[in-house]
């Protein structure tokens, strides 16, 4: 008897849409490196959800990406953004697309957490993009 409510449950999370976020969640903290992230934030890795801000290449070019920073469209696209303003998306392998301009919305699965080269923090946000309208 147990099977059915745990299927329905299971079934329920699969069907489920993915959650709207902002960058009022991603950014409404100024973050500093080693810390407890808030648990609104931590509550969302590796859930699907969707994002909206400006698309800017990672290396310089014009060619269509596979990567892609997402950025939160309050910065307006001046200046640097911060650690915790910013989403790294990838596209799935063999996917390319060129940058469209203004403000998109990225929907993919989010993995929240500090990924370090050498030591330095060099991302808090990772998005596997499944799709950007």
């Amino acid at each position: 008897m147990l099977r059915l409510p745990l299927l329905l449950c299971a079934l329920s999370v699969l069907g489920s849409d993915p959650k709207k976020i902002g960058f009022a969640t991603l950014a409404g903290f100024d973050f500093k490196e080693g810390m407890t992230l808030p648990k609104e934030v931590n509550d969302l890795d590796q859930k699907s959800v969707t994002i909206s801000g400006f698309m800017q290449r990672e290396v310089a070019g014009s060619d269509p990406v596979n990567q892609f920073l997402l950025v939160n469209e309050g910065c307006g696209c001046n200046g640097t953004p911060k650690m915790n303003e910013i989403v790294f998306c990838t596209l799935p392998t063999g996917v390319k697309m060129d940058l469209k301009p203004g403000v998109v919305s990225v929907t993919g699965t989010l993995y929240v957490g500090e990924e370090k080269e050498d030591g330095v923090v060099v991302m808090l946000y990772q998005m596997d993009a499944d799709s950007v309208q």
